[in-house]
């Protein structure tokens, strides 16, 4: 079977992390002595593997686990000239996962593998001067901690690099979601290295006896994240529950407004919004005609322009909404987006309005013009450029401009595809509207 370019290029990628972890353990071994006792090393990796398999989604397709605080454990349980190797190998069993196997995929489990021994040797070997010469004891722990704590952000760093490389380079075409709030995670990684650590020298200090406590600690950071991706999906399902709502009583939503997500997206990148910005832009994006819900059918409906009385009319209806809404917290600073695009256009305000309510009223508003209408064709993407940069003084040249650099960057055409075009449609409308 012909491989495709994109195949291709994710092959010689993952080969080349493969081989690159491969060669780093081949030197492990050389330099470093093996692991002792084997059963303990099999423990941890164990933990290591279970972890590693238990780890949850934090952002778009962005995993993490608390399986770094094991690699600080056992770092410190085999000591300096086992503990590189170790940690390696342990990573070096961790990278197959049942959907590979399932599935008959090699690419992912090797770029996994490559990926996760060569993070996990350069954290560990930047945490090998804070261990001790000789045995812990008490004493070591604080210069432990924070050598764990500083080795453990080095790991991470790593990590999420090369995670990411590879996602950009093997799959620059997907569109995947700008990774919003990592600081925490990233803080949330590193104490639980420093936890690591302490437990490594607990188990050096106490025996066996200590297992149990230190892989109930393990679970307890596991738990960590694996709640806060379930107030995660929590928030994402309330947002696909609102959208359904306005979708199911206006058809004319169904499309627009992940359209007008994917506008504000652009604009906000091309302006350098920071990611979790840009993720509260489009949650901005996806319930700014949730308050839809609330307005009368025979407004909602009406096969005609509004008059200004029942404009008026539709947007204190949806205010009413969105004023219950912004009564729950993680959906206040949505709202807030949502009211000061409002503000924006109904009392043409053009100061004191958020960044991101003008980028979701420029985006709102291109879609609104290149999408035809029950009583109207959509216009050409020249003329949307023109109407909204006639109104950049509402908007903001500067989102305006960033959508048409956008959007002219990607080649893409929106709206009628010509004048005549949109000239016919119109024609065929106003027919139809005469004989209805």
């Amino acid at each position: 079977m012909t491989s495709t370019p994109h195949e291709r290029r994710t092959a010689i990628l993952a080969g080349a992390f493969a081989a690159a972890g491969a060669s780093l353990l081949a030197v492990l071994f050389l330099f470093q002595t093996d692991p002792r006792p084997l059963w303990l090393w099999a423990v941890f990796a164990a933990a290591f593997v279970a972890l590693g398999l238990s780890s949850v989604e934090v952002n778009d397709r962005l995993f993490v686990s608390s399986s770094n605080m094991v690699v600080f454990t056992a770092a410190v349980v085999f000591g300096g000239e086992s503990a590189v190797l170790a940690v390696a190998l342990m990573a070096a069993v961790a990278v197959l996962h049942p959907d590979d196997l399932r599935e008959r995929r090699w690419r992912q489990p090797a770029a996994n593998f490559g990926q996760l021994v060569i993070s996990v040797t350069v954290g560990v070997t930047v945490f090998l001067p804070f261990l001790p010469d000789g045995p812990v004891t008490v004493d070591d722990l604080p210069l432990l901690a924070v050598g764990a704590g500083f080795a453990a952000i080095v790991t991470d760093w790593l990590n999420f690099r090369l995670v990411t490389f590879f996602v950009r380079v093997a799959y620059p075409d997907r569109d995947l979601r700008p990774w919003s709030k990592m600081l925490p995670h990233h803080i949330a990684i590193s104490v639980l290295g420093v936890f690591g650590a302490i437990l490594g020298a607990a188990y050096v200090l106490v025996g066996p006896l200590i297992l149990p406590l230190m892989f109930l600690t393990f679970l307890t950071g596991h738990v960590g994240f694996a709640t806060y991706s379930r107030l995660r999906d929590a928030h994402e399902d309330t947002i696909r529950g609102l959208v359904k709502a306005v979708e199911a009583l206006d058809p004319y939503t169904r499309g627009h407004t992940e359209r007008v997500a994917r506008f504000a997206r652009i604009i906000g990148e091309h302006l350098g919004l920071r990611p979790e910005q840009l993720e509260t832009l489009r949650w901005a994006a996806l319930i700014h005609d949730v308050g839809k819900v609330a307005v009368p059918r025979d407004l909602l409906h009406k096969p005609g322009v509004l008059t200004e009385a029942e404009y008026r009319e539709t947007v204190n209806h949806m205010r009413v909404v969105e004023e219950v809404l912004a009564e729950v917290d993680f959906l206040r600073p949505i709202v807030a987006i949502v009211d000061g695009q409002h503000a924006l256009l109904d009392e043409m305000r053009t100061t004191s309005v958020p960044i991101e309510s003008r980028i979701l009223a420029t985006a709102d508003a291109f879609d609104a013009m290149t999408s035809a209408r029950s009583y109207r064709a959509a216009v050409t993407q020249a003329v949307a450029f023109d109407q909204l940069r006639m109104r950049s003084t509402v908007y903001g040249a500067e989102m305006v401009e960033a959508l048409i650099a956008a959007i002219e960057q990607e080649g893409e055409i929106y709206g009628s595809p010509d004048e005549e075009s949109r000239a016919e449609v119109e024609r065929l409308v106003r027919e139809r509207a005469i004989r209805a």
